[in-house]
């Protein structure tokens, strides 16, 4: 076996065989007139507060969202002074009740360092799951670490959280 850059005359070929099979077929990604579309880039950037404090406590960011298959990813940080407090659990459970409620999406899903304790412990608690890990895949001060994968389904968040 051998390989080489691919021609033009190569790219159309390709391009034939992608008639064999439906686009449907071959990605999740959203679909407009039968090619594939970018996903929504708006980003959603909430910030969480406490009664006795006047800046906010924690941020939930959501994105990447896909119309197709329903989803988007998430991120979330709680200010350093109040971490260890019950906040993060506080602000993941209301902004996910508030996206279940409010949008159409069926799963929520969110990427963490495997060095990060404290978020997988967060995303177990709420009972997300375990999708995958993408090996070595977060650099942190010279090492390579795991990255794991977390995701809900709109049906477990309410069998768990009605």
């Amino acid at each position: 076996m051998r390989f080489e850059p691919a021609t033009d005359l190569h790219q159309r070929l390709f391009s034939e065989w992608n008639r064999v099979s439906r686009l449907e077929e071959r990605t999740c990604r959203p679909l407009v007139k039968g090619k594939q579309a970018p996903t929504i880039n708006q980003i959603v950037t909430l910030a969480f507060f406490v009664d006795s404090v006047n800046e906010p406590v924690g941020r939930f960011v959501y994105f990447d969202m896909n119309p197709r298959n329903r989803s988007a990813e998430f991120g979330y940080i709680v200010h350093p002074n109040f971490r260890q407090r019950g906040i993060g659990y506080r602000m993941l459970a209301l902004a996910l009740h508030q996206l279940f409620k409010t949008t159409d999406l069926n799963k929520l899903y969110c990427q963490t360092g495997g060095f990060n304790t404290a978020s997988i412990a967060l995303l177990e608690k709420l009972k997300f799951h375990r999708d995958g890990i993408l090996r070595e895949h977060h650099e942190l001060d010279g090492k390579l670490w795991d990255d794991l994968i977390y995701s809900i389904l709109r049906r477990e968040w309410e069998h768990h959280h009605s």
